[in-house]
């Protein structure tokens, strides 16, 4: 793959582009946007583009991530759009894709905590150091940045502040507003948006030749605009399990069901899905405003028995906790709790 290939994210990509053709780069940026949506892909192709070796470019400027505007996207010629993006062919290309070359790093949370530890930023720092073994740039993309716990975000603080010559940093984050503000200052921000419910049912259709416009437009809808997320082949049954969950809290206080961490979010954002479905259902009594149409006598039932201002409560109190899952919260002890939110929010009607 290469630029050309990312789907969707037409803004970004051009932006990036502009930044080879313009021959100024910037020394930090930050892919900011949902997860699911391209992030990460773009970063890596990006980092394709810079030390691509099947075409000839001159040498560009890094310039300081804080002191450079990006340049606004612009529709690139067919000359421009081959010479600003990668071959795909040569050997530095494949190297970066089957992450091997030795001037593009990839870090990201590890362990069981799940976070970026110092160790790894400064294991990153030294790699750094060092000039382009093979390539025109040393680039390293950090996955998930805002898992960077304390002492990695002041030490990769100085990394922002003291760059290496020939050195770019990828920031990814689906919650940018949890790194450090002095990291944040320092990184040219680049956005990903979703795609249209449109655009993402005909992607769907492309991809899934048997599946009809309704099944495409559900996905879609449900995947909220990400296309990575979309072509999950598990999608729809991380949904039915963790409504099954949500039904079961409603019943009983079980042994919690959560494998880890991951599961958790993952729960805690269908939920919210499924509330957001409840809240609309009450507060207009039209179901075809519903996402999750084909849970609709459901949402129906719970709506008609839980008042808008119970159900919006729960929501928040449910994003609040969903927050507060970065501190490692006791799966149990969470579980249990949210149950009695639950109960206390929807009551009987739940249980319908």
């Amino acid at each position: 793959m290469a630029l050309k290939d990312v789907i969707g994210q037409d803004r970004p990509v051009n932006i990036l582009k502009g930044c080879i053709a313009k021959e100024r780069v910037p020394h930090a940026l930050l892919f900011a946007g949902d997860d699911g949506i391209g992030k990460r892909l773009t970063a890596v192709n990006f980092a394709k583009a810079l030390n691509c070796q099947g075409m000839t470019r001159e040498e560009s400027q890094v310039t300081g991530g804080f002191l450079f505007e990006v340049p606004e996207p612009e529709v690139p010629s067919p000359e421009l759009e081959t010479r600003n993006d990668a071959c795909d062919q040569c050997p530095s290309c494949k190297k970066i894709d089957s992450r091997n070359h030795p001037d593009v790093f990839i870090i990201g949370p590890e362990g069981e905590g799940g976070q970026i530890t110092v160790q790894a930023i400064r294991q990153l720092e030294e790699a750094l150091s060092f000039k382009p073994f093979e390539g025109q740039w040393k680039i390293a993309i950090v996955d998930e940045a805002d898992r960077l716990n304390q002492s990695a975000a002041n030490a990769f603080l100085q990394t922002l502040e003291e760059p290496s010559a020939h050195s770019i940093l990828i920031l990814i984050s689906s919650r940018p507003d949890l790194l450090l503000p002095t990291i944040r200052s320092r990184c040219q921000r680049i956005s990903f948006s979703p795609l249209p419910v449109d655009v993402m049912g005909r992607l769907l259709k492309e991809k899934f030749g048997e599946m009809d416009d309704e099944q495409a437009r559900l996905v879609g809808v449900l995947s909220g605009g990400r296309l990575g997320y979309a072509l999950s082949d598990n999608l729809m049954d991380q949904r039915e399990q963790c409504f099954s969950i949500f039904r079961q809290m409603l019943e009983s206080l079980e042994e919690e069901p959560w494998e880890d961490k991951e599961t958790m979010e993952g729960w805690f954002e269908w939920s919210q899905l499924l509330l957001r479905d409840m809240a609309v259902y009450s507060a207009t009594g039209q179901e075809e405003y519903l996402m999750n149409t084909d849970h609709a006598e459901y949402i129906k039932a719970v709506s008609h028995g839980a008042g808008l201002k119970d159900i919006l409560n729960l929501a928040r109190e449910l994003y609040n906790i969903k927050r507060r899952l970065a501190f490692n919260l006791n799966k149990q002890l969470t579980y249990n709790f949210v149950s009695l939110l639950l109960r206390n929010n929807l009551g009987q009607s739940g249980r319908q």
